[in-house]
Formats: structure tokens, sequence, C-alpha cells
């Protein structure tokens, strides 16, 4: 069954490469769902609720995220080469400097999906074996990181809708927000959770928050 979750994950590795063909807001909608923390967070969280084991948890959940992690890396090397035809100031191949940069996001993501996976797949695992009160603390630390992504995108300004650029940036980011919170509804009725509502959605506040500040801190990193 674990070998069904890699493949689920390198499909989602190809999907989050295709998502870059459209433009606009198709494109921000694409990339939320398929090329995103919260996609590839959300898959990994399925993976562990899928199973009983604690420790298939944990390998469903992170063997999908390397899966996709592969995937979509190989996809751009050998694929789409969207790393290659740039040059340096001074004329010459910049390949060799963007290989390089594939090569060390590929090295952090897998590095994030070893850390993030079995997080994820014991939370997936939480909701499904255990006690209503610390299912809805799973459920809600879930859908809470799900989301930072979202949160950490939110300007703190009013955009200007008019403009086709914000308008893909608005849709992306609602669909960040909206869905792990549909997913978060849909885990409180099919585990009879909403008894424990107070722990679901203080478990989901303080991820989300605390999700939010890590992400920023994540990218702040990644483009540095």
């Amino acid at each position: 069954m674990t070998a069904v979750w890699v493949l689920a994950g390198a499909a989602l590795g190809l999907l989050a490469v295709l998502a870059d063909a459209p433009d606009g807001v198709l494109r921000a909608v694409m990339a939320a769902l398929t090329s995103s923390g919260l996609a590839w967070g959300l898959a990994a969280f399925l993976a562990g609720r899928s199973t009983a084991g604690r420790r298939a948890a944990v390998l469903r959940a992170t063997g999908t995220l390397v899966a996709a992690t592969l995937a979509y890396y190989l996809l751009i090397v050998f694929v789409s080469r969207r790393w290659s035809g740039g040059t340096l100031e001074d004329g010459s191949s910049a390949d060799a400097y963007a290989l390089r940069s594939v090569a060390l996001m590929t090295g952090f993501w897998l590095a994030g999906s070893l850390v993030a996976g079995p997080l994820l797949g014991l939370l997936g695992h939480t909701v499904r074996a255990s006690s209503p009160r610390s299912a809805a603390g799973a459920a809600g630390v879930a859908c809470g990181l799900l989301s930072a992504e979202g949160w950490a995108a939110v300007a703190p300004w009013r955009l200007p809708l008019g403009d086709p650029f914000y308008q893909a940036v608005a849709a992306g980011t609602a669909v960040r927000i909206v869905l792990p919170l549909a997913v978060l509804g849909w885990l409180a009725g099919r585990h009879r959770l909403w008894a424990a509502w107070p722990v679901l959605a203080g478990a989901a506040v303080a991820a989300g928050a605390g999700g939010a500040v890590l992400w920023r801190v994540l990218l702040a990193s990644v483009n540095a």
C-alpha cells in the first residue's frame, strides 16, 4: 500500500510541473492545488490517515513527499529544462549555476520531506486511531499547518485587485486558506469531533499562526 502513495507522490510532482503552463488566475489556482505546501502537506496527511499503524503512517507520508520532490525536480532537469538557456553578465552560460541551484533546492526540500513527512503522517494516524479529543487536536494542528502558507502570504494592505497579477495572488492565497478549513470541517464530521470543538479550533489557530511565522522565515531563508 505504501507503493500506492509513492506513486501518488510522483503524480503530484508531475502535476506541479504542469501547473507552470497556464497563466494568470488559473496558474495561481493550479499551483495552490498541486505545487504548494498545502497540496503536498495534505497528501502526506491523508497518507498517514490511510492506515491504523503508526510506522506505516510515517512511511507512507514520508514516501509521498520524497517521491513528489524527486519527481518534480527530475522533470525540471530532464523534461521542462527551464533552468537552461540563461547567461551571465559576461555573456557566458549560466547553466552550471542554475543546475547547482536546482541541486541545492532538491536537497533542501528532500530534507524538509524527512521532517514534515513523519509529523504529518503521525497527525493523520492520530486523527484516525485516537480518542476524539486527541483526534480533534491533531486535526486542528494539521489543518492549521496546511493553511499557514496562505496566511503567511496575506498582505497587511489592500491589494489592487483590478491588476491581473494581484487577482492571481488573491486567488491562490484564498485556495490555500479556504481548502484547509474545508478539510477541517470534513474531518470533524467524518470523525465526530465537533464535541471537542474548543480543542479543534484552538489547535487550528495556534498551528496556523505559528506555521505562518515559520513559512515567512523559511521563504526568507530560501530567497537568501
